[in-house]
């Protein structure tokens, strides 16, 4: 099941992100994560890399089971499914642990939205058929 794949090293993300996000709120066990940046930019920076994060991945894994269990093959499977994967990696990284990297920020977008635009097509053709 490649869901299951995806979905692990995904979740393995939302816990670092959210780590980082505990370490700027000032904990003293992970404030070596907050790589001495405690300013509130950077805080609400983290937050919304973690949020955007959770905000995308129930609606992509529900939609990549839908395509798996509808017998898309695997190997489209892990290109929808590693674009997703690299896309958030790239947008949390760049959202929330770097200043400002536009460049990145969109490029993280883009592989987010089109793999999930992709299966939400094949999922909605399949449907009728």
């Amino acid at each position: 099941m490649l869901v299951a794949f995806y979905a692990s090293f995904l979740a393995i993300w939302v816990v670092i992100l959210s780590i980082r996000v505990i370490a700027l709120r000032g904990s003293p066990a992970f404030k070596w994560f907050s790589f001495g940046n405690n300013n509130e930019e950077g805080l609400q920076r983290a937050i919304r890399a973690q949020g955007n994060l959770t905000e995308y991945l129930p609606i992509f894994l529900i939609i990549m089971l839908l395509a798996e269990t509808n017998g898309l093959q695997a190997n489209f499977l892990h290109y929808y499914g590693s674009a997703f994967l690299i896309g958030r990696l790239i947008h949390g990284v760049s959202f929330g642990f770097m200043k400002e990297m536009l460049f990145l920020r969109v490029l993280g977008t883009v592989l987010t939205l089109l793999p999930l635009l992709g299966l939400s097509i094949y999922v909605f053709i399949n449907c009728f058929s």
